[in-house]
């Protein structure tokens, strides 16, 4: 048997503004390199595991949106994917005001931000808001193992996507009234171990929205957190697309308030972080990887590796280790057919 999937990552490798730029401002700059990560899993079902290879592109963009595109998400309908499997709450519509940040199950306020606890504010066309009034999208971070299940059906033709609850009359509103719940439990296919003696703090992007590396899984020293693996075949499709969840991957030590926000060269944090996960499942297999980010030219400062729980079955090799990959390249990536694999911090 034969299988083939193509998962597109887009990053913005022009100098992210300064973070001392308010909000709207970091999103208006136009970038004029855009680089497309290209993984593309071919597995053959004869004995012999996994075929898993990575290719990075640079090709030239005219695209004046914001942030890094991350494991390209779907412009288009896909709404249906998320109806809600965690999370024993459901959400009322029109109940709670846009003022207050909704306190529900599974649903983590991101303070830092500035945004009153979202993750981002956005109007229709892609442009950005301060706070969360009448006819903007509010987006909004899941805890770690649970993705967000709210955006329209609908999105802008440009490309741009946009996800979160509505502002509506000076209240919230569900955007994809199939899902109850405003998260989601994902695929427990993958954790993220560290061995070290600082925490580790992993930054999701806020997607589909505005892509901020702003969603927070902080492992500390010595734990471990459920990584998310979203179900490509049936989570949001950005034009078609399959997606996949993307981390930056800052620096051990580094807090979350330093390490999930648009950073800039000279801190090595947010966009500049040293490394990116990826993680989602598709026809059955979850894939994950470990790539260097374009935006960095330094190593991290600790080791990794994706390592199969006792009983799983997993194909490829991922090791990134005094700041090399195993496969010689700028990233690897596995194949998990079955049981847990773990990003082992060490």
């Amino acid at each position: 048997m034969k299988f083939n999937c193509v998962l597109l990552a887009a990053s913005m490798v022009a100098a992210a503004p300064s973070p001392k730029h308010d909000h709207e401002d970091r999103h208006a700059i136009k970038r004029d390199v855009d680089v497309v990560t290209v993984v593309e899993y071919v597995g053959a079902d004869d004995g012999n595991g996994f075929d898993v290879k990575t290719s990075t592109k640079a090709q030239p963009s005219s695209v004046a949106t914001s942030t890094r595109k991350t494991l390209q998400p779907s412009s288009s309908s896909s709404s249906s994917s998320s109806s809600s499997n965690g999370g024993s709450g459901s959400f009322k519509d029109g109940t709670i005001p846009c003022s207050q940040f909704p306190n529900v199950d599974n649903v983590v306020a991101v303070d830092w931000v500035g945004l009153g606890g979202w993750a981002s504010v956005m109007n229709f066309d892609g442009s950005y808001g301060q706070s969360c009034s009448d006819g903007l999208y509010c987006s909004y971070a899941c805890k770690p193992g649970y993705s967000k299940t709210q955006w329209p059906s609908e999105q802008p033709s440009d490309g741009k996507a946009i996800g979160g609850l509505l502002c509506k009359n000076g209240y919230l509103y569900r955007t994809n009234t199939n899902a109850d719940s405003l998260c989601q439990q994902d695929i427990q296919s993958a954790n993220a171990k560290n061995t070290l003696g600082k925490s580790v703090a992993l930054c999701r992007t806020d997607y589909p929205g505005s892509e901020n590396m702003v969603v927070p899984t902080v492992v500390d020293a010595g734990s471990s957190q459920p990584m998310s693996v979203i179900d490509s075949d049936s989570y949001y499709q950005w034009q078609g697309k399959k997606t996949s969840a993307q981390y930056y991957v800052n620096n051990a030590g580094v807090s979350k308030e330093q390490g999930c926000v648009w950073g800039d060269a000279a801190s090595g944090n947010g966009n500049y972080a040293p490394l990116i996960f990826g993680s989602g499942k598709s026809n059955g297999v979850t894939y994950l990887s470990i790539t260097k980010n374009p935006n960095s030219n330094s190593a991290a400062n600790f080791n990794v590796k994706i390592e199969g729980a006792d009983g799983a079955d997993v194909g490829g090799t991922c090791v990134y280790e005094n700041g090399q990959f195993s496969s010689g390249s700028d990233g690897c990536t596995v194949a998990v057919k079955s049981g847990v694999a773990n990003f082992i911090f060490y």
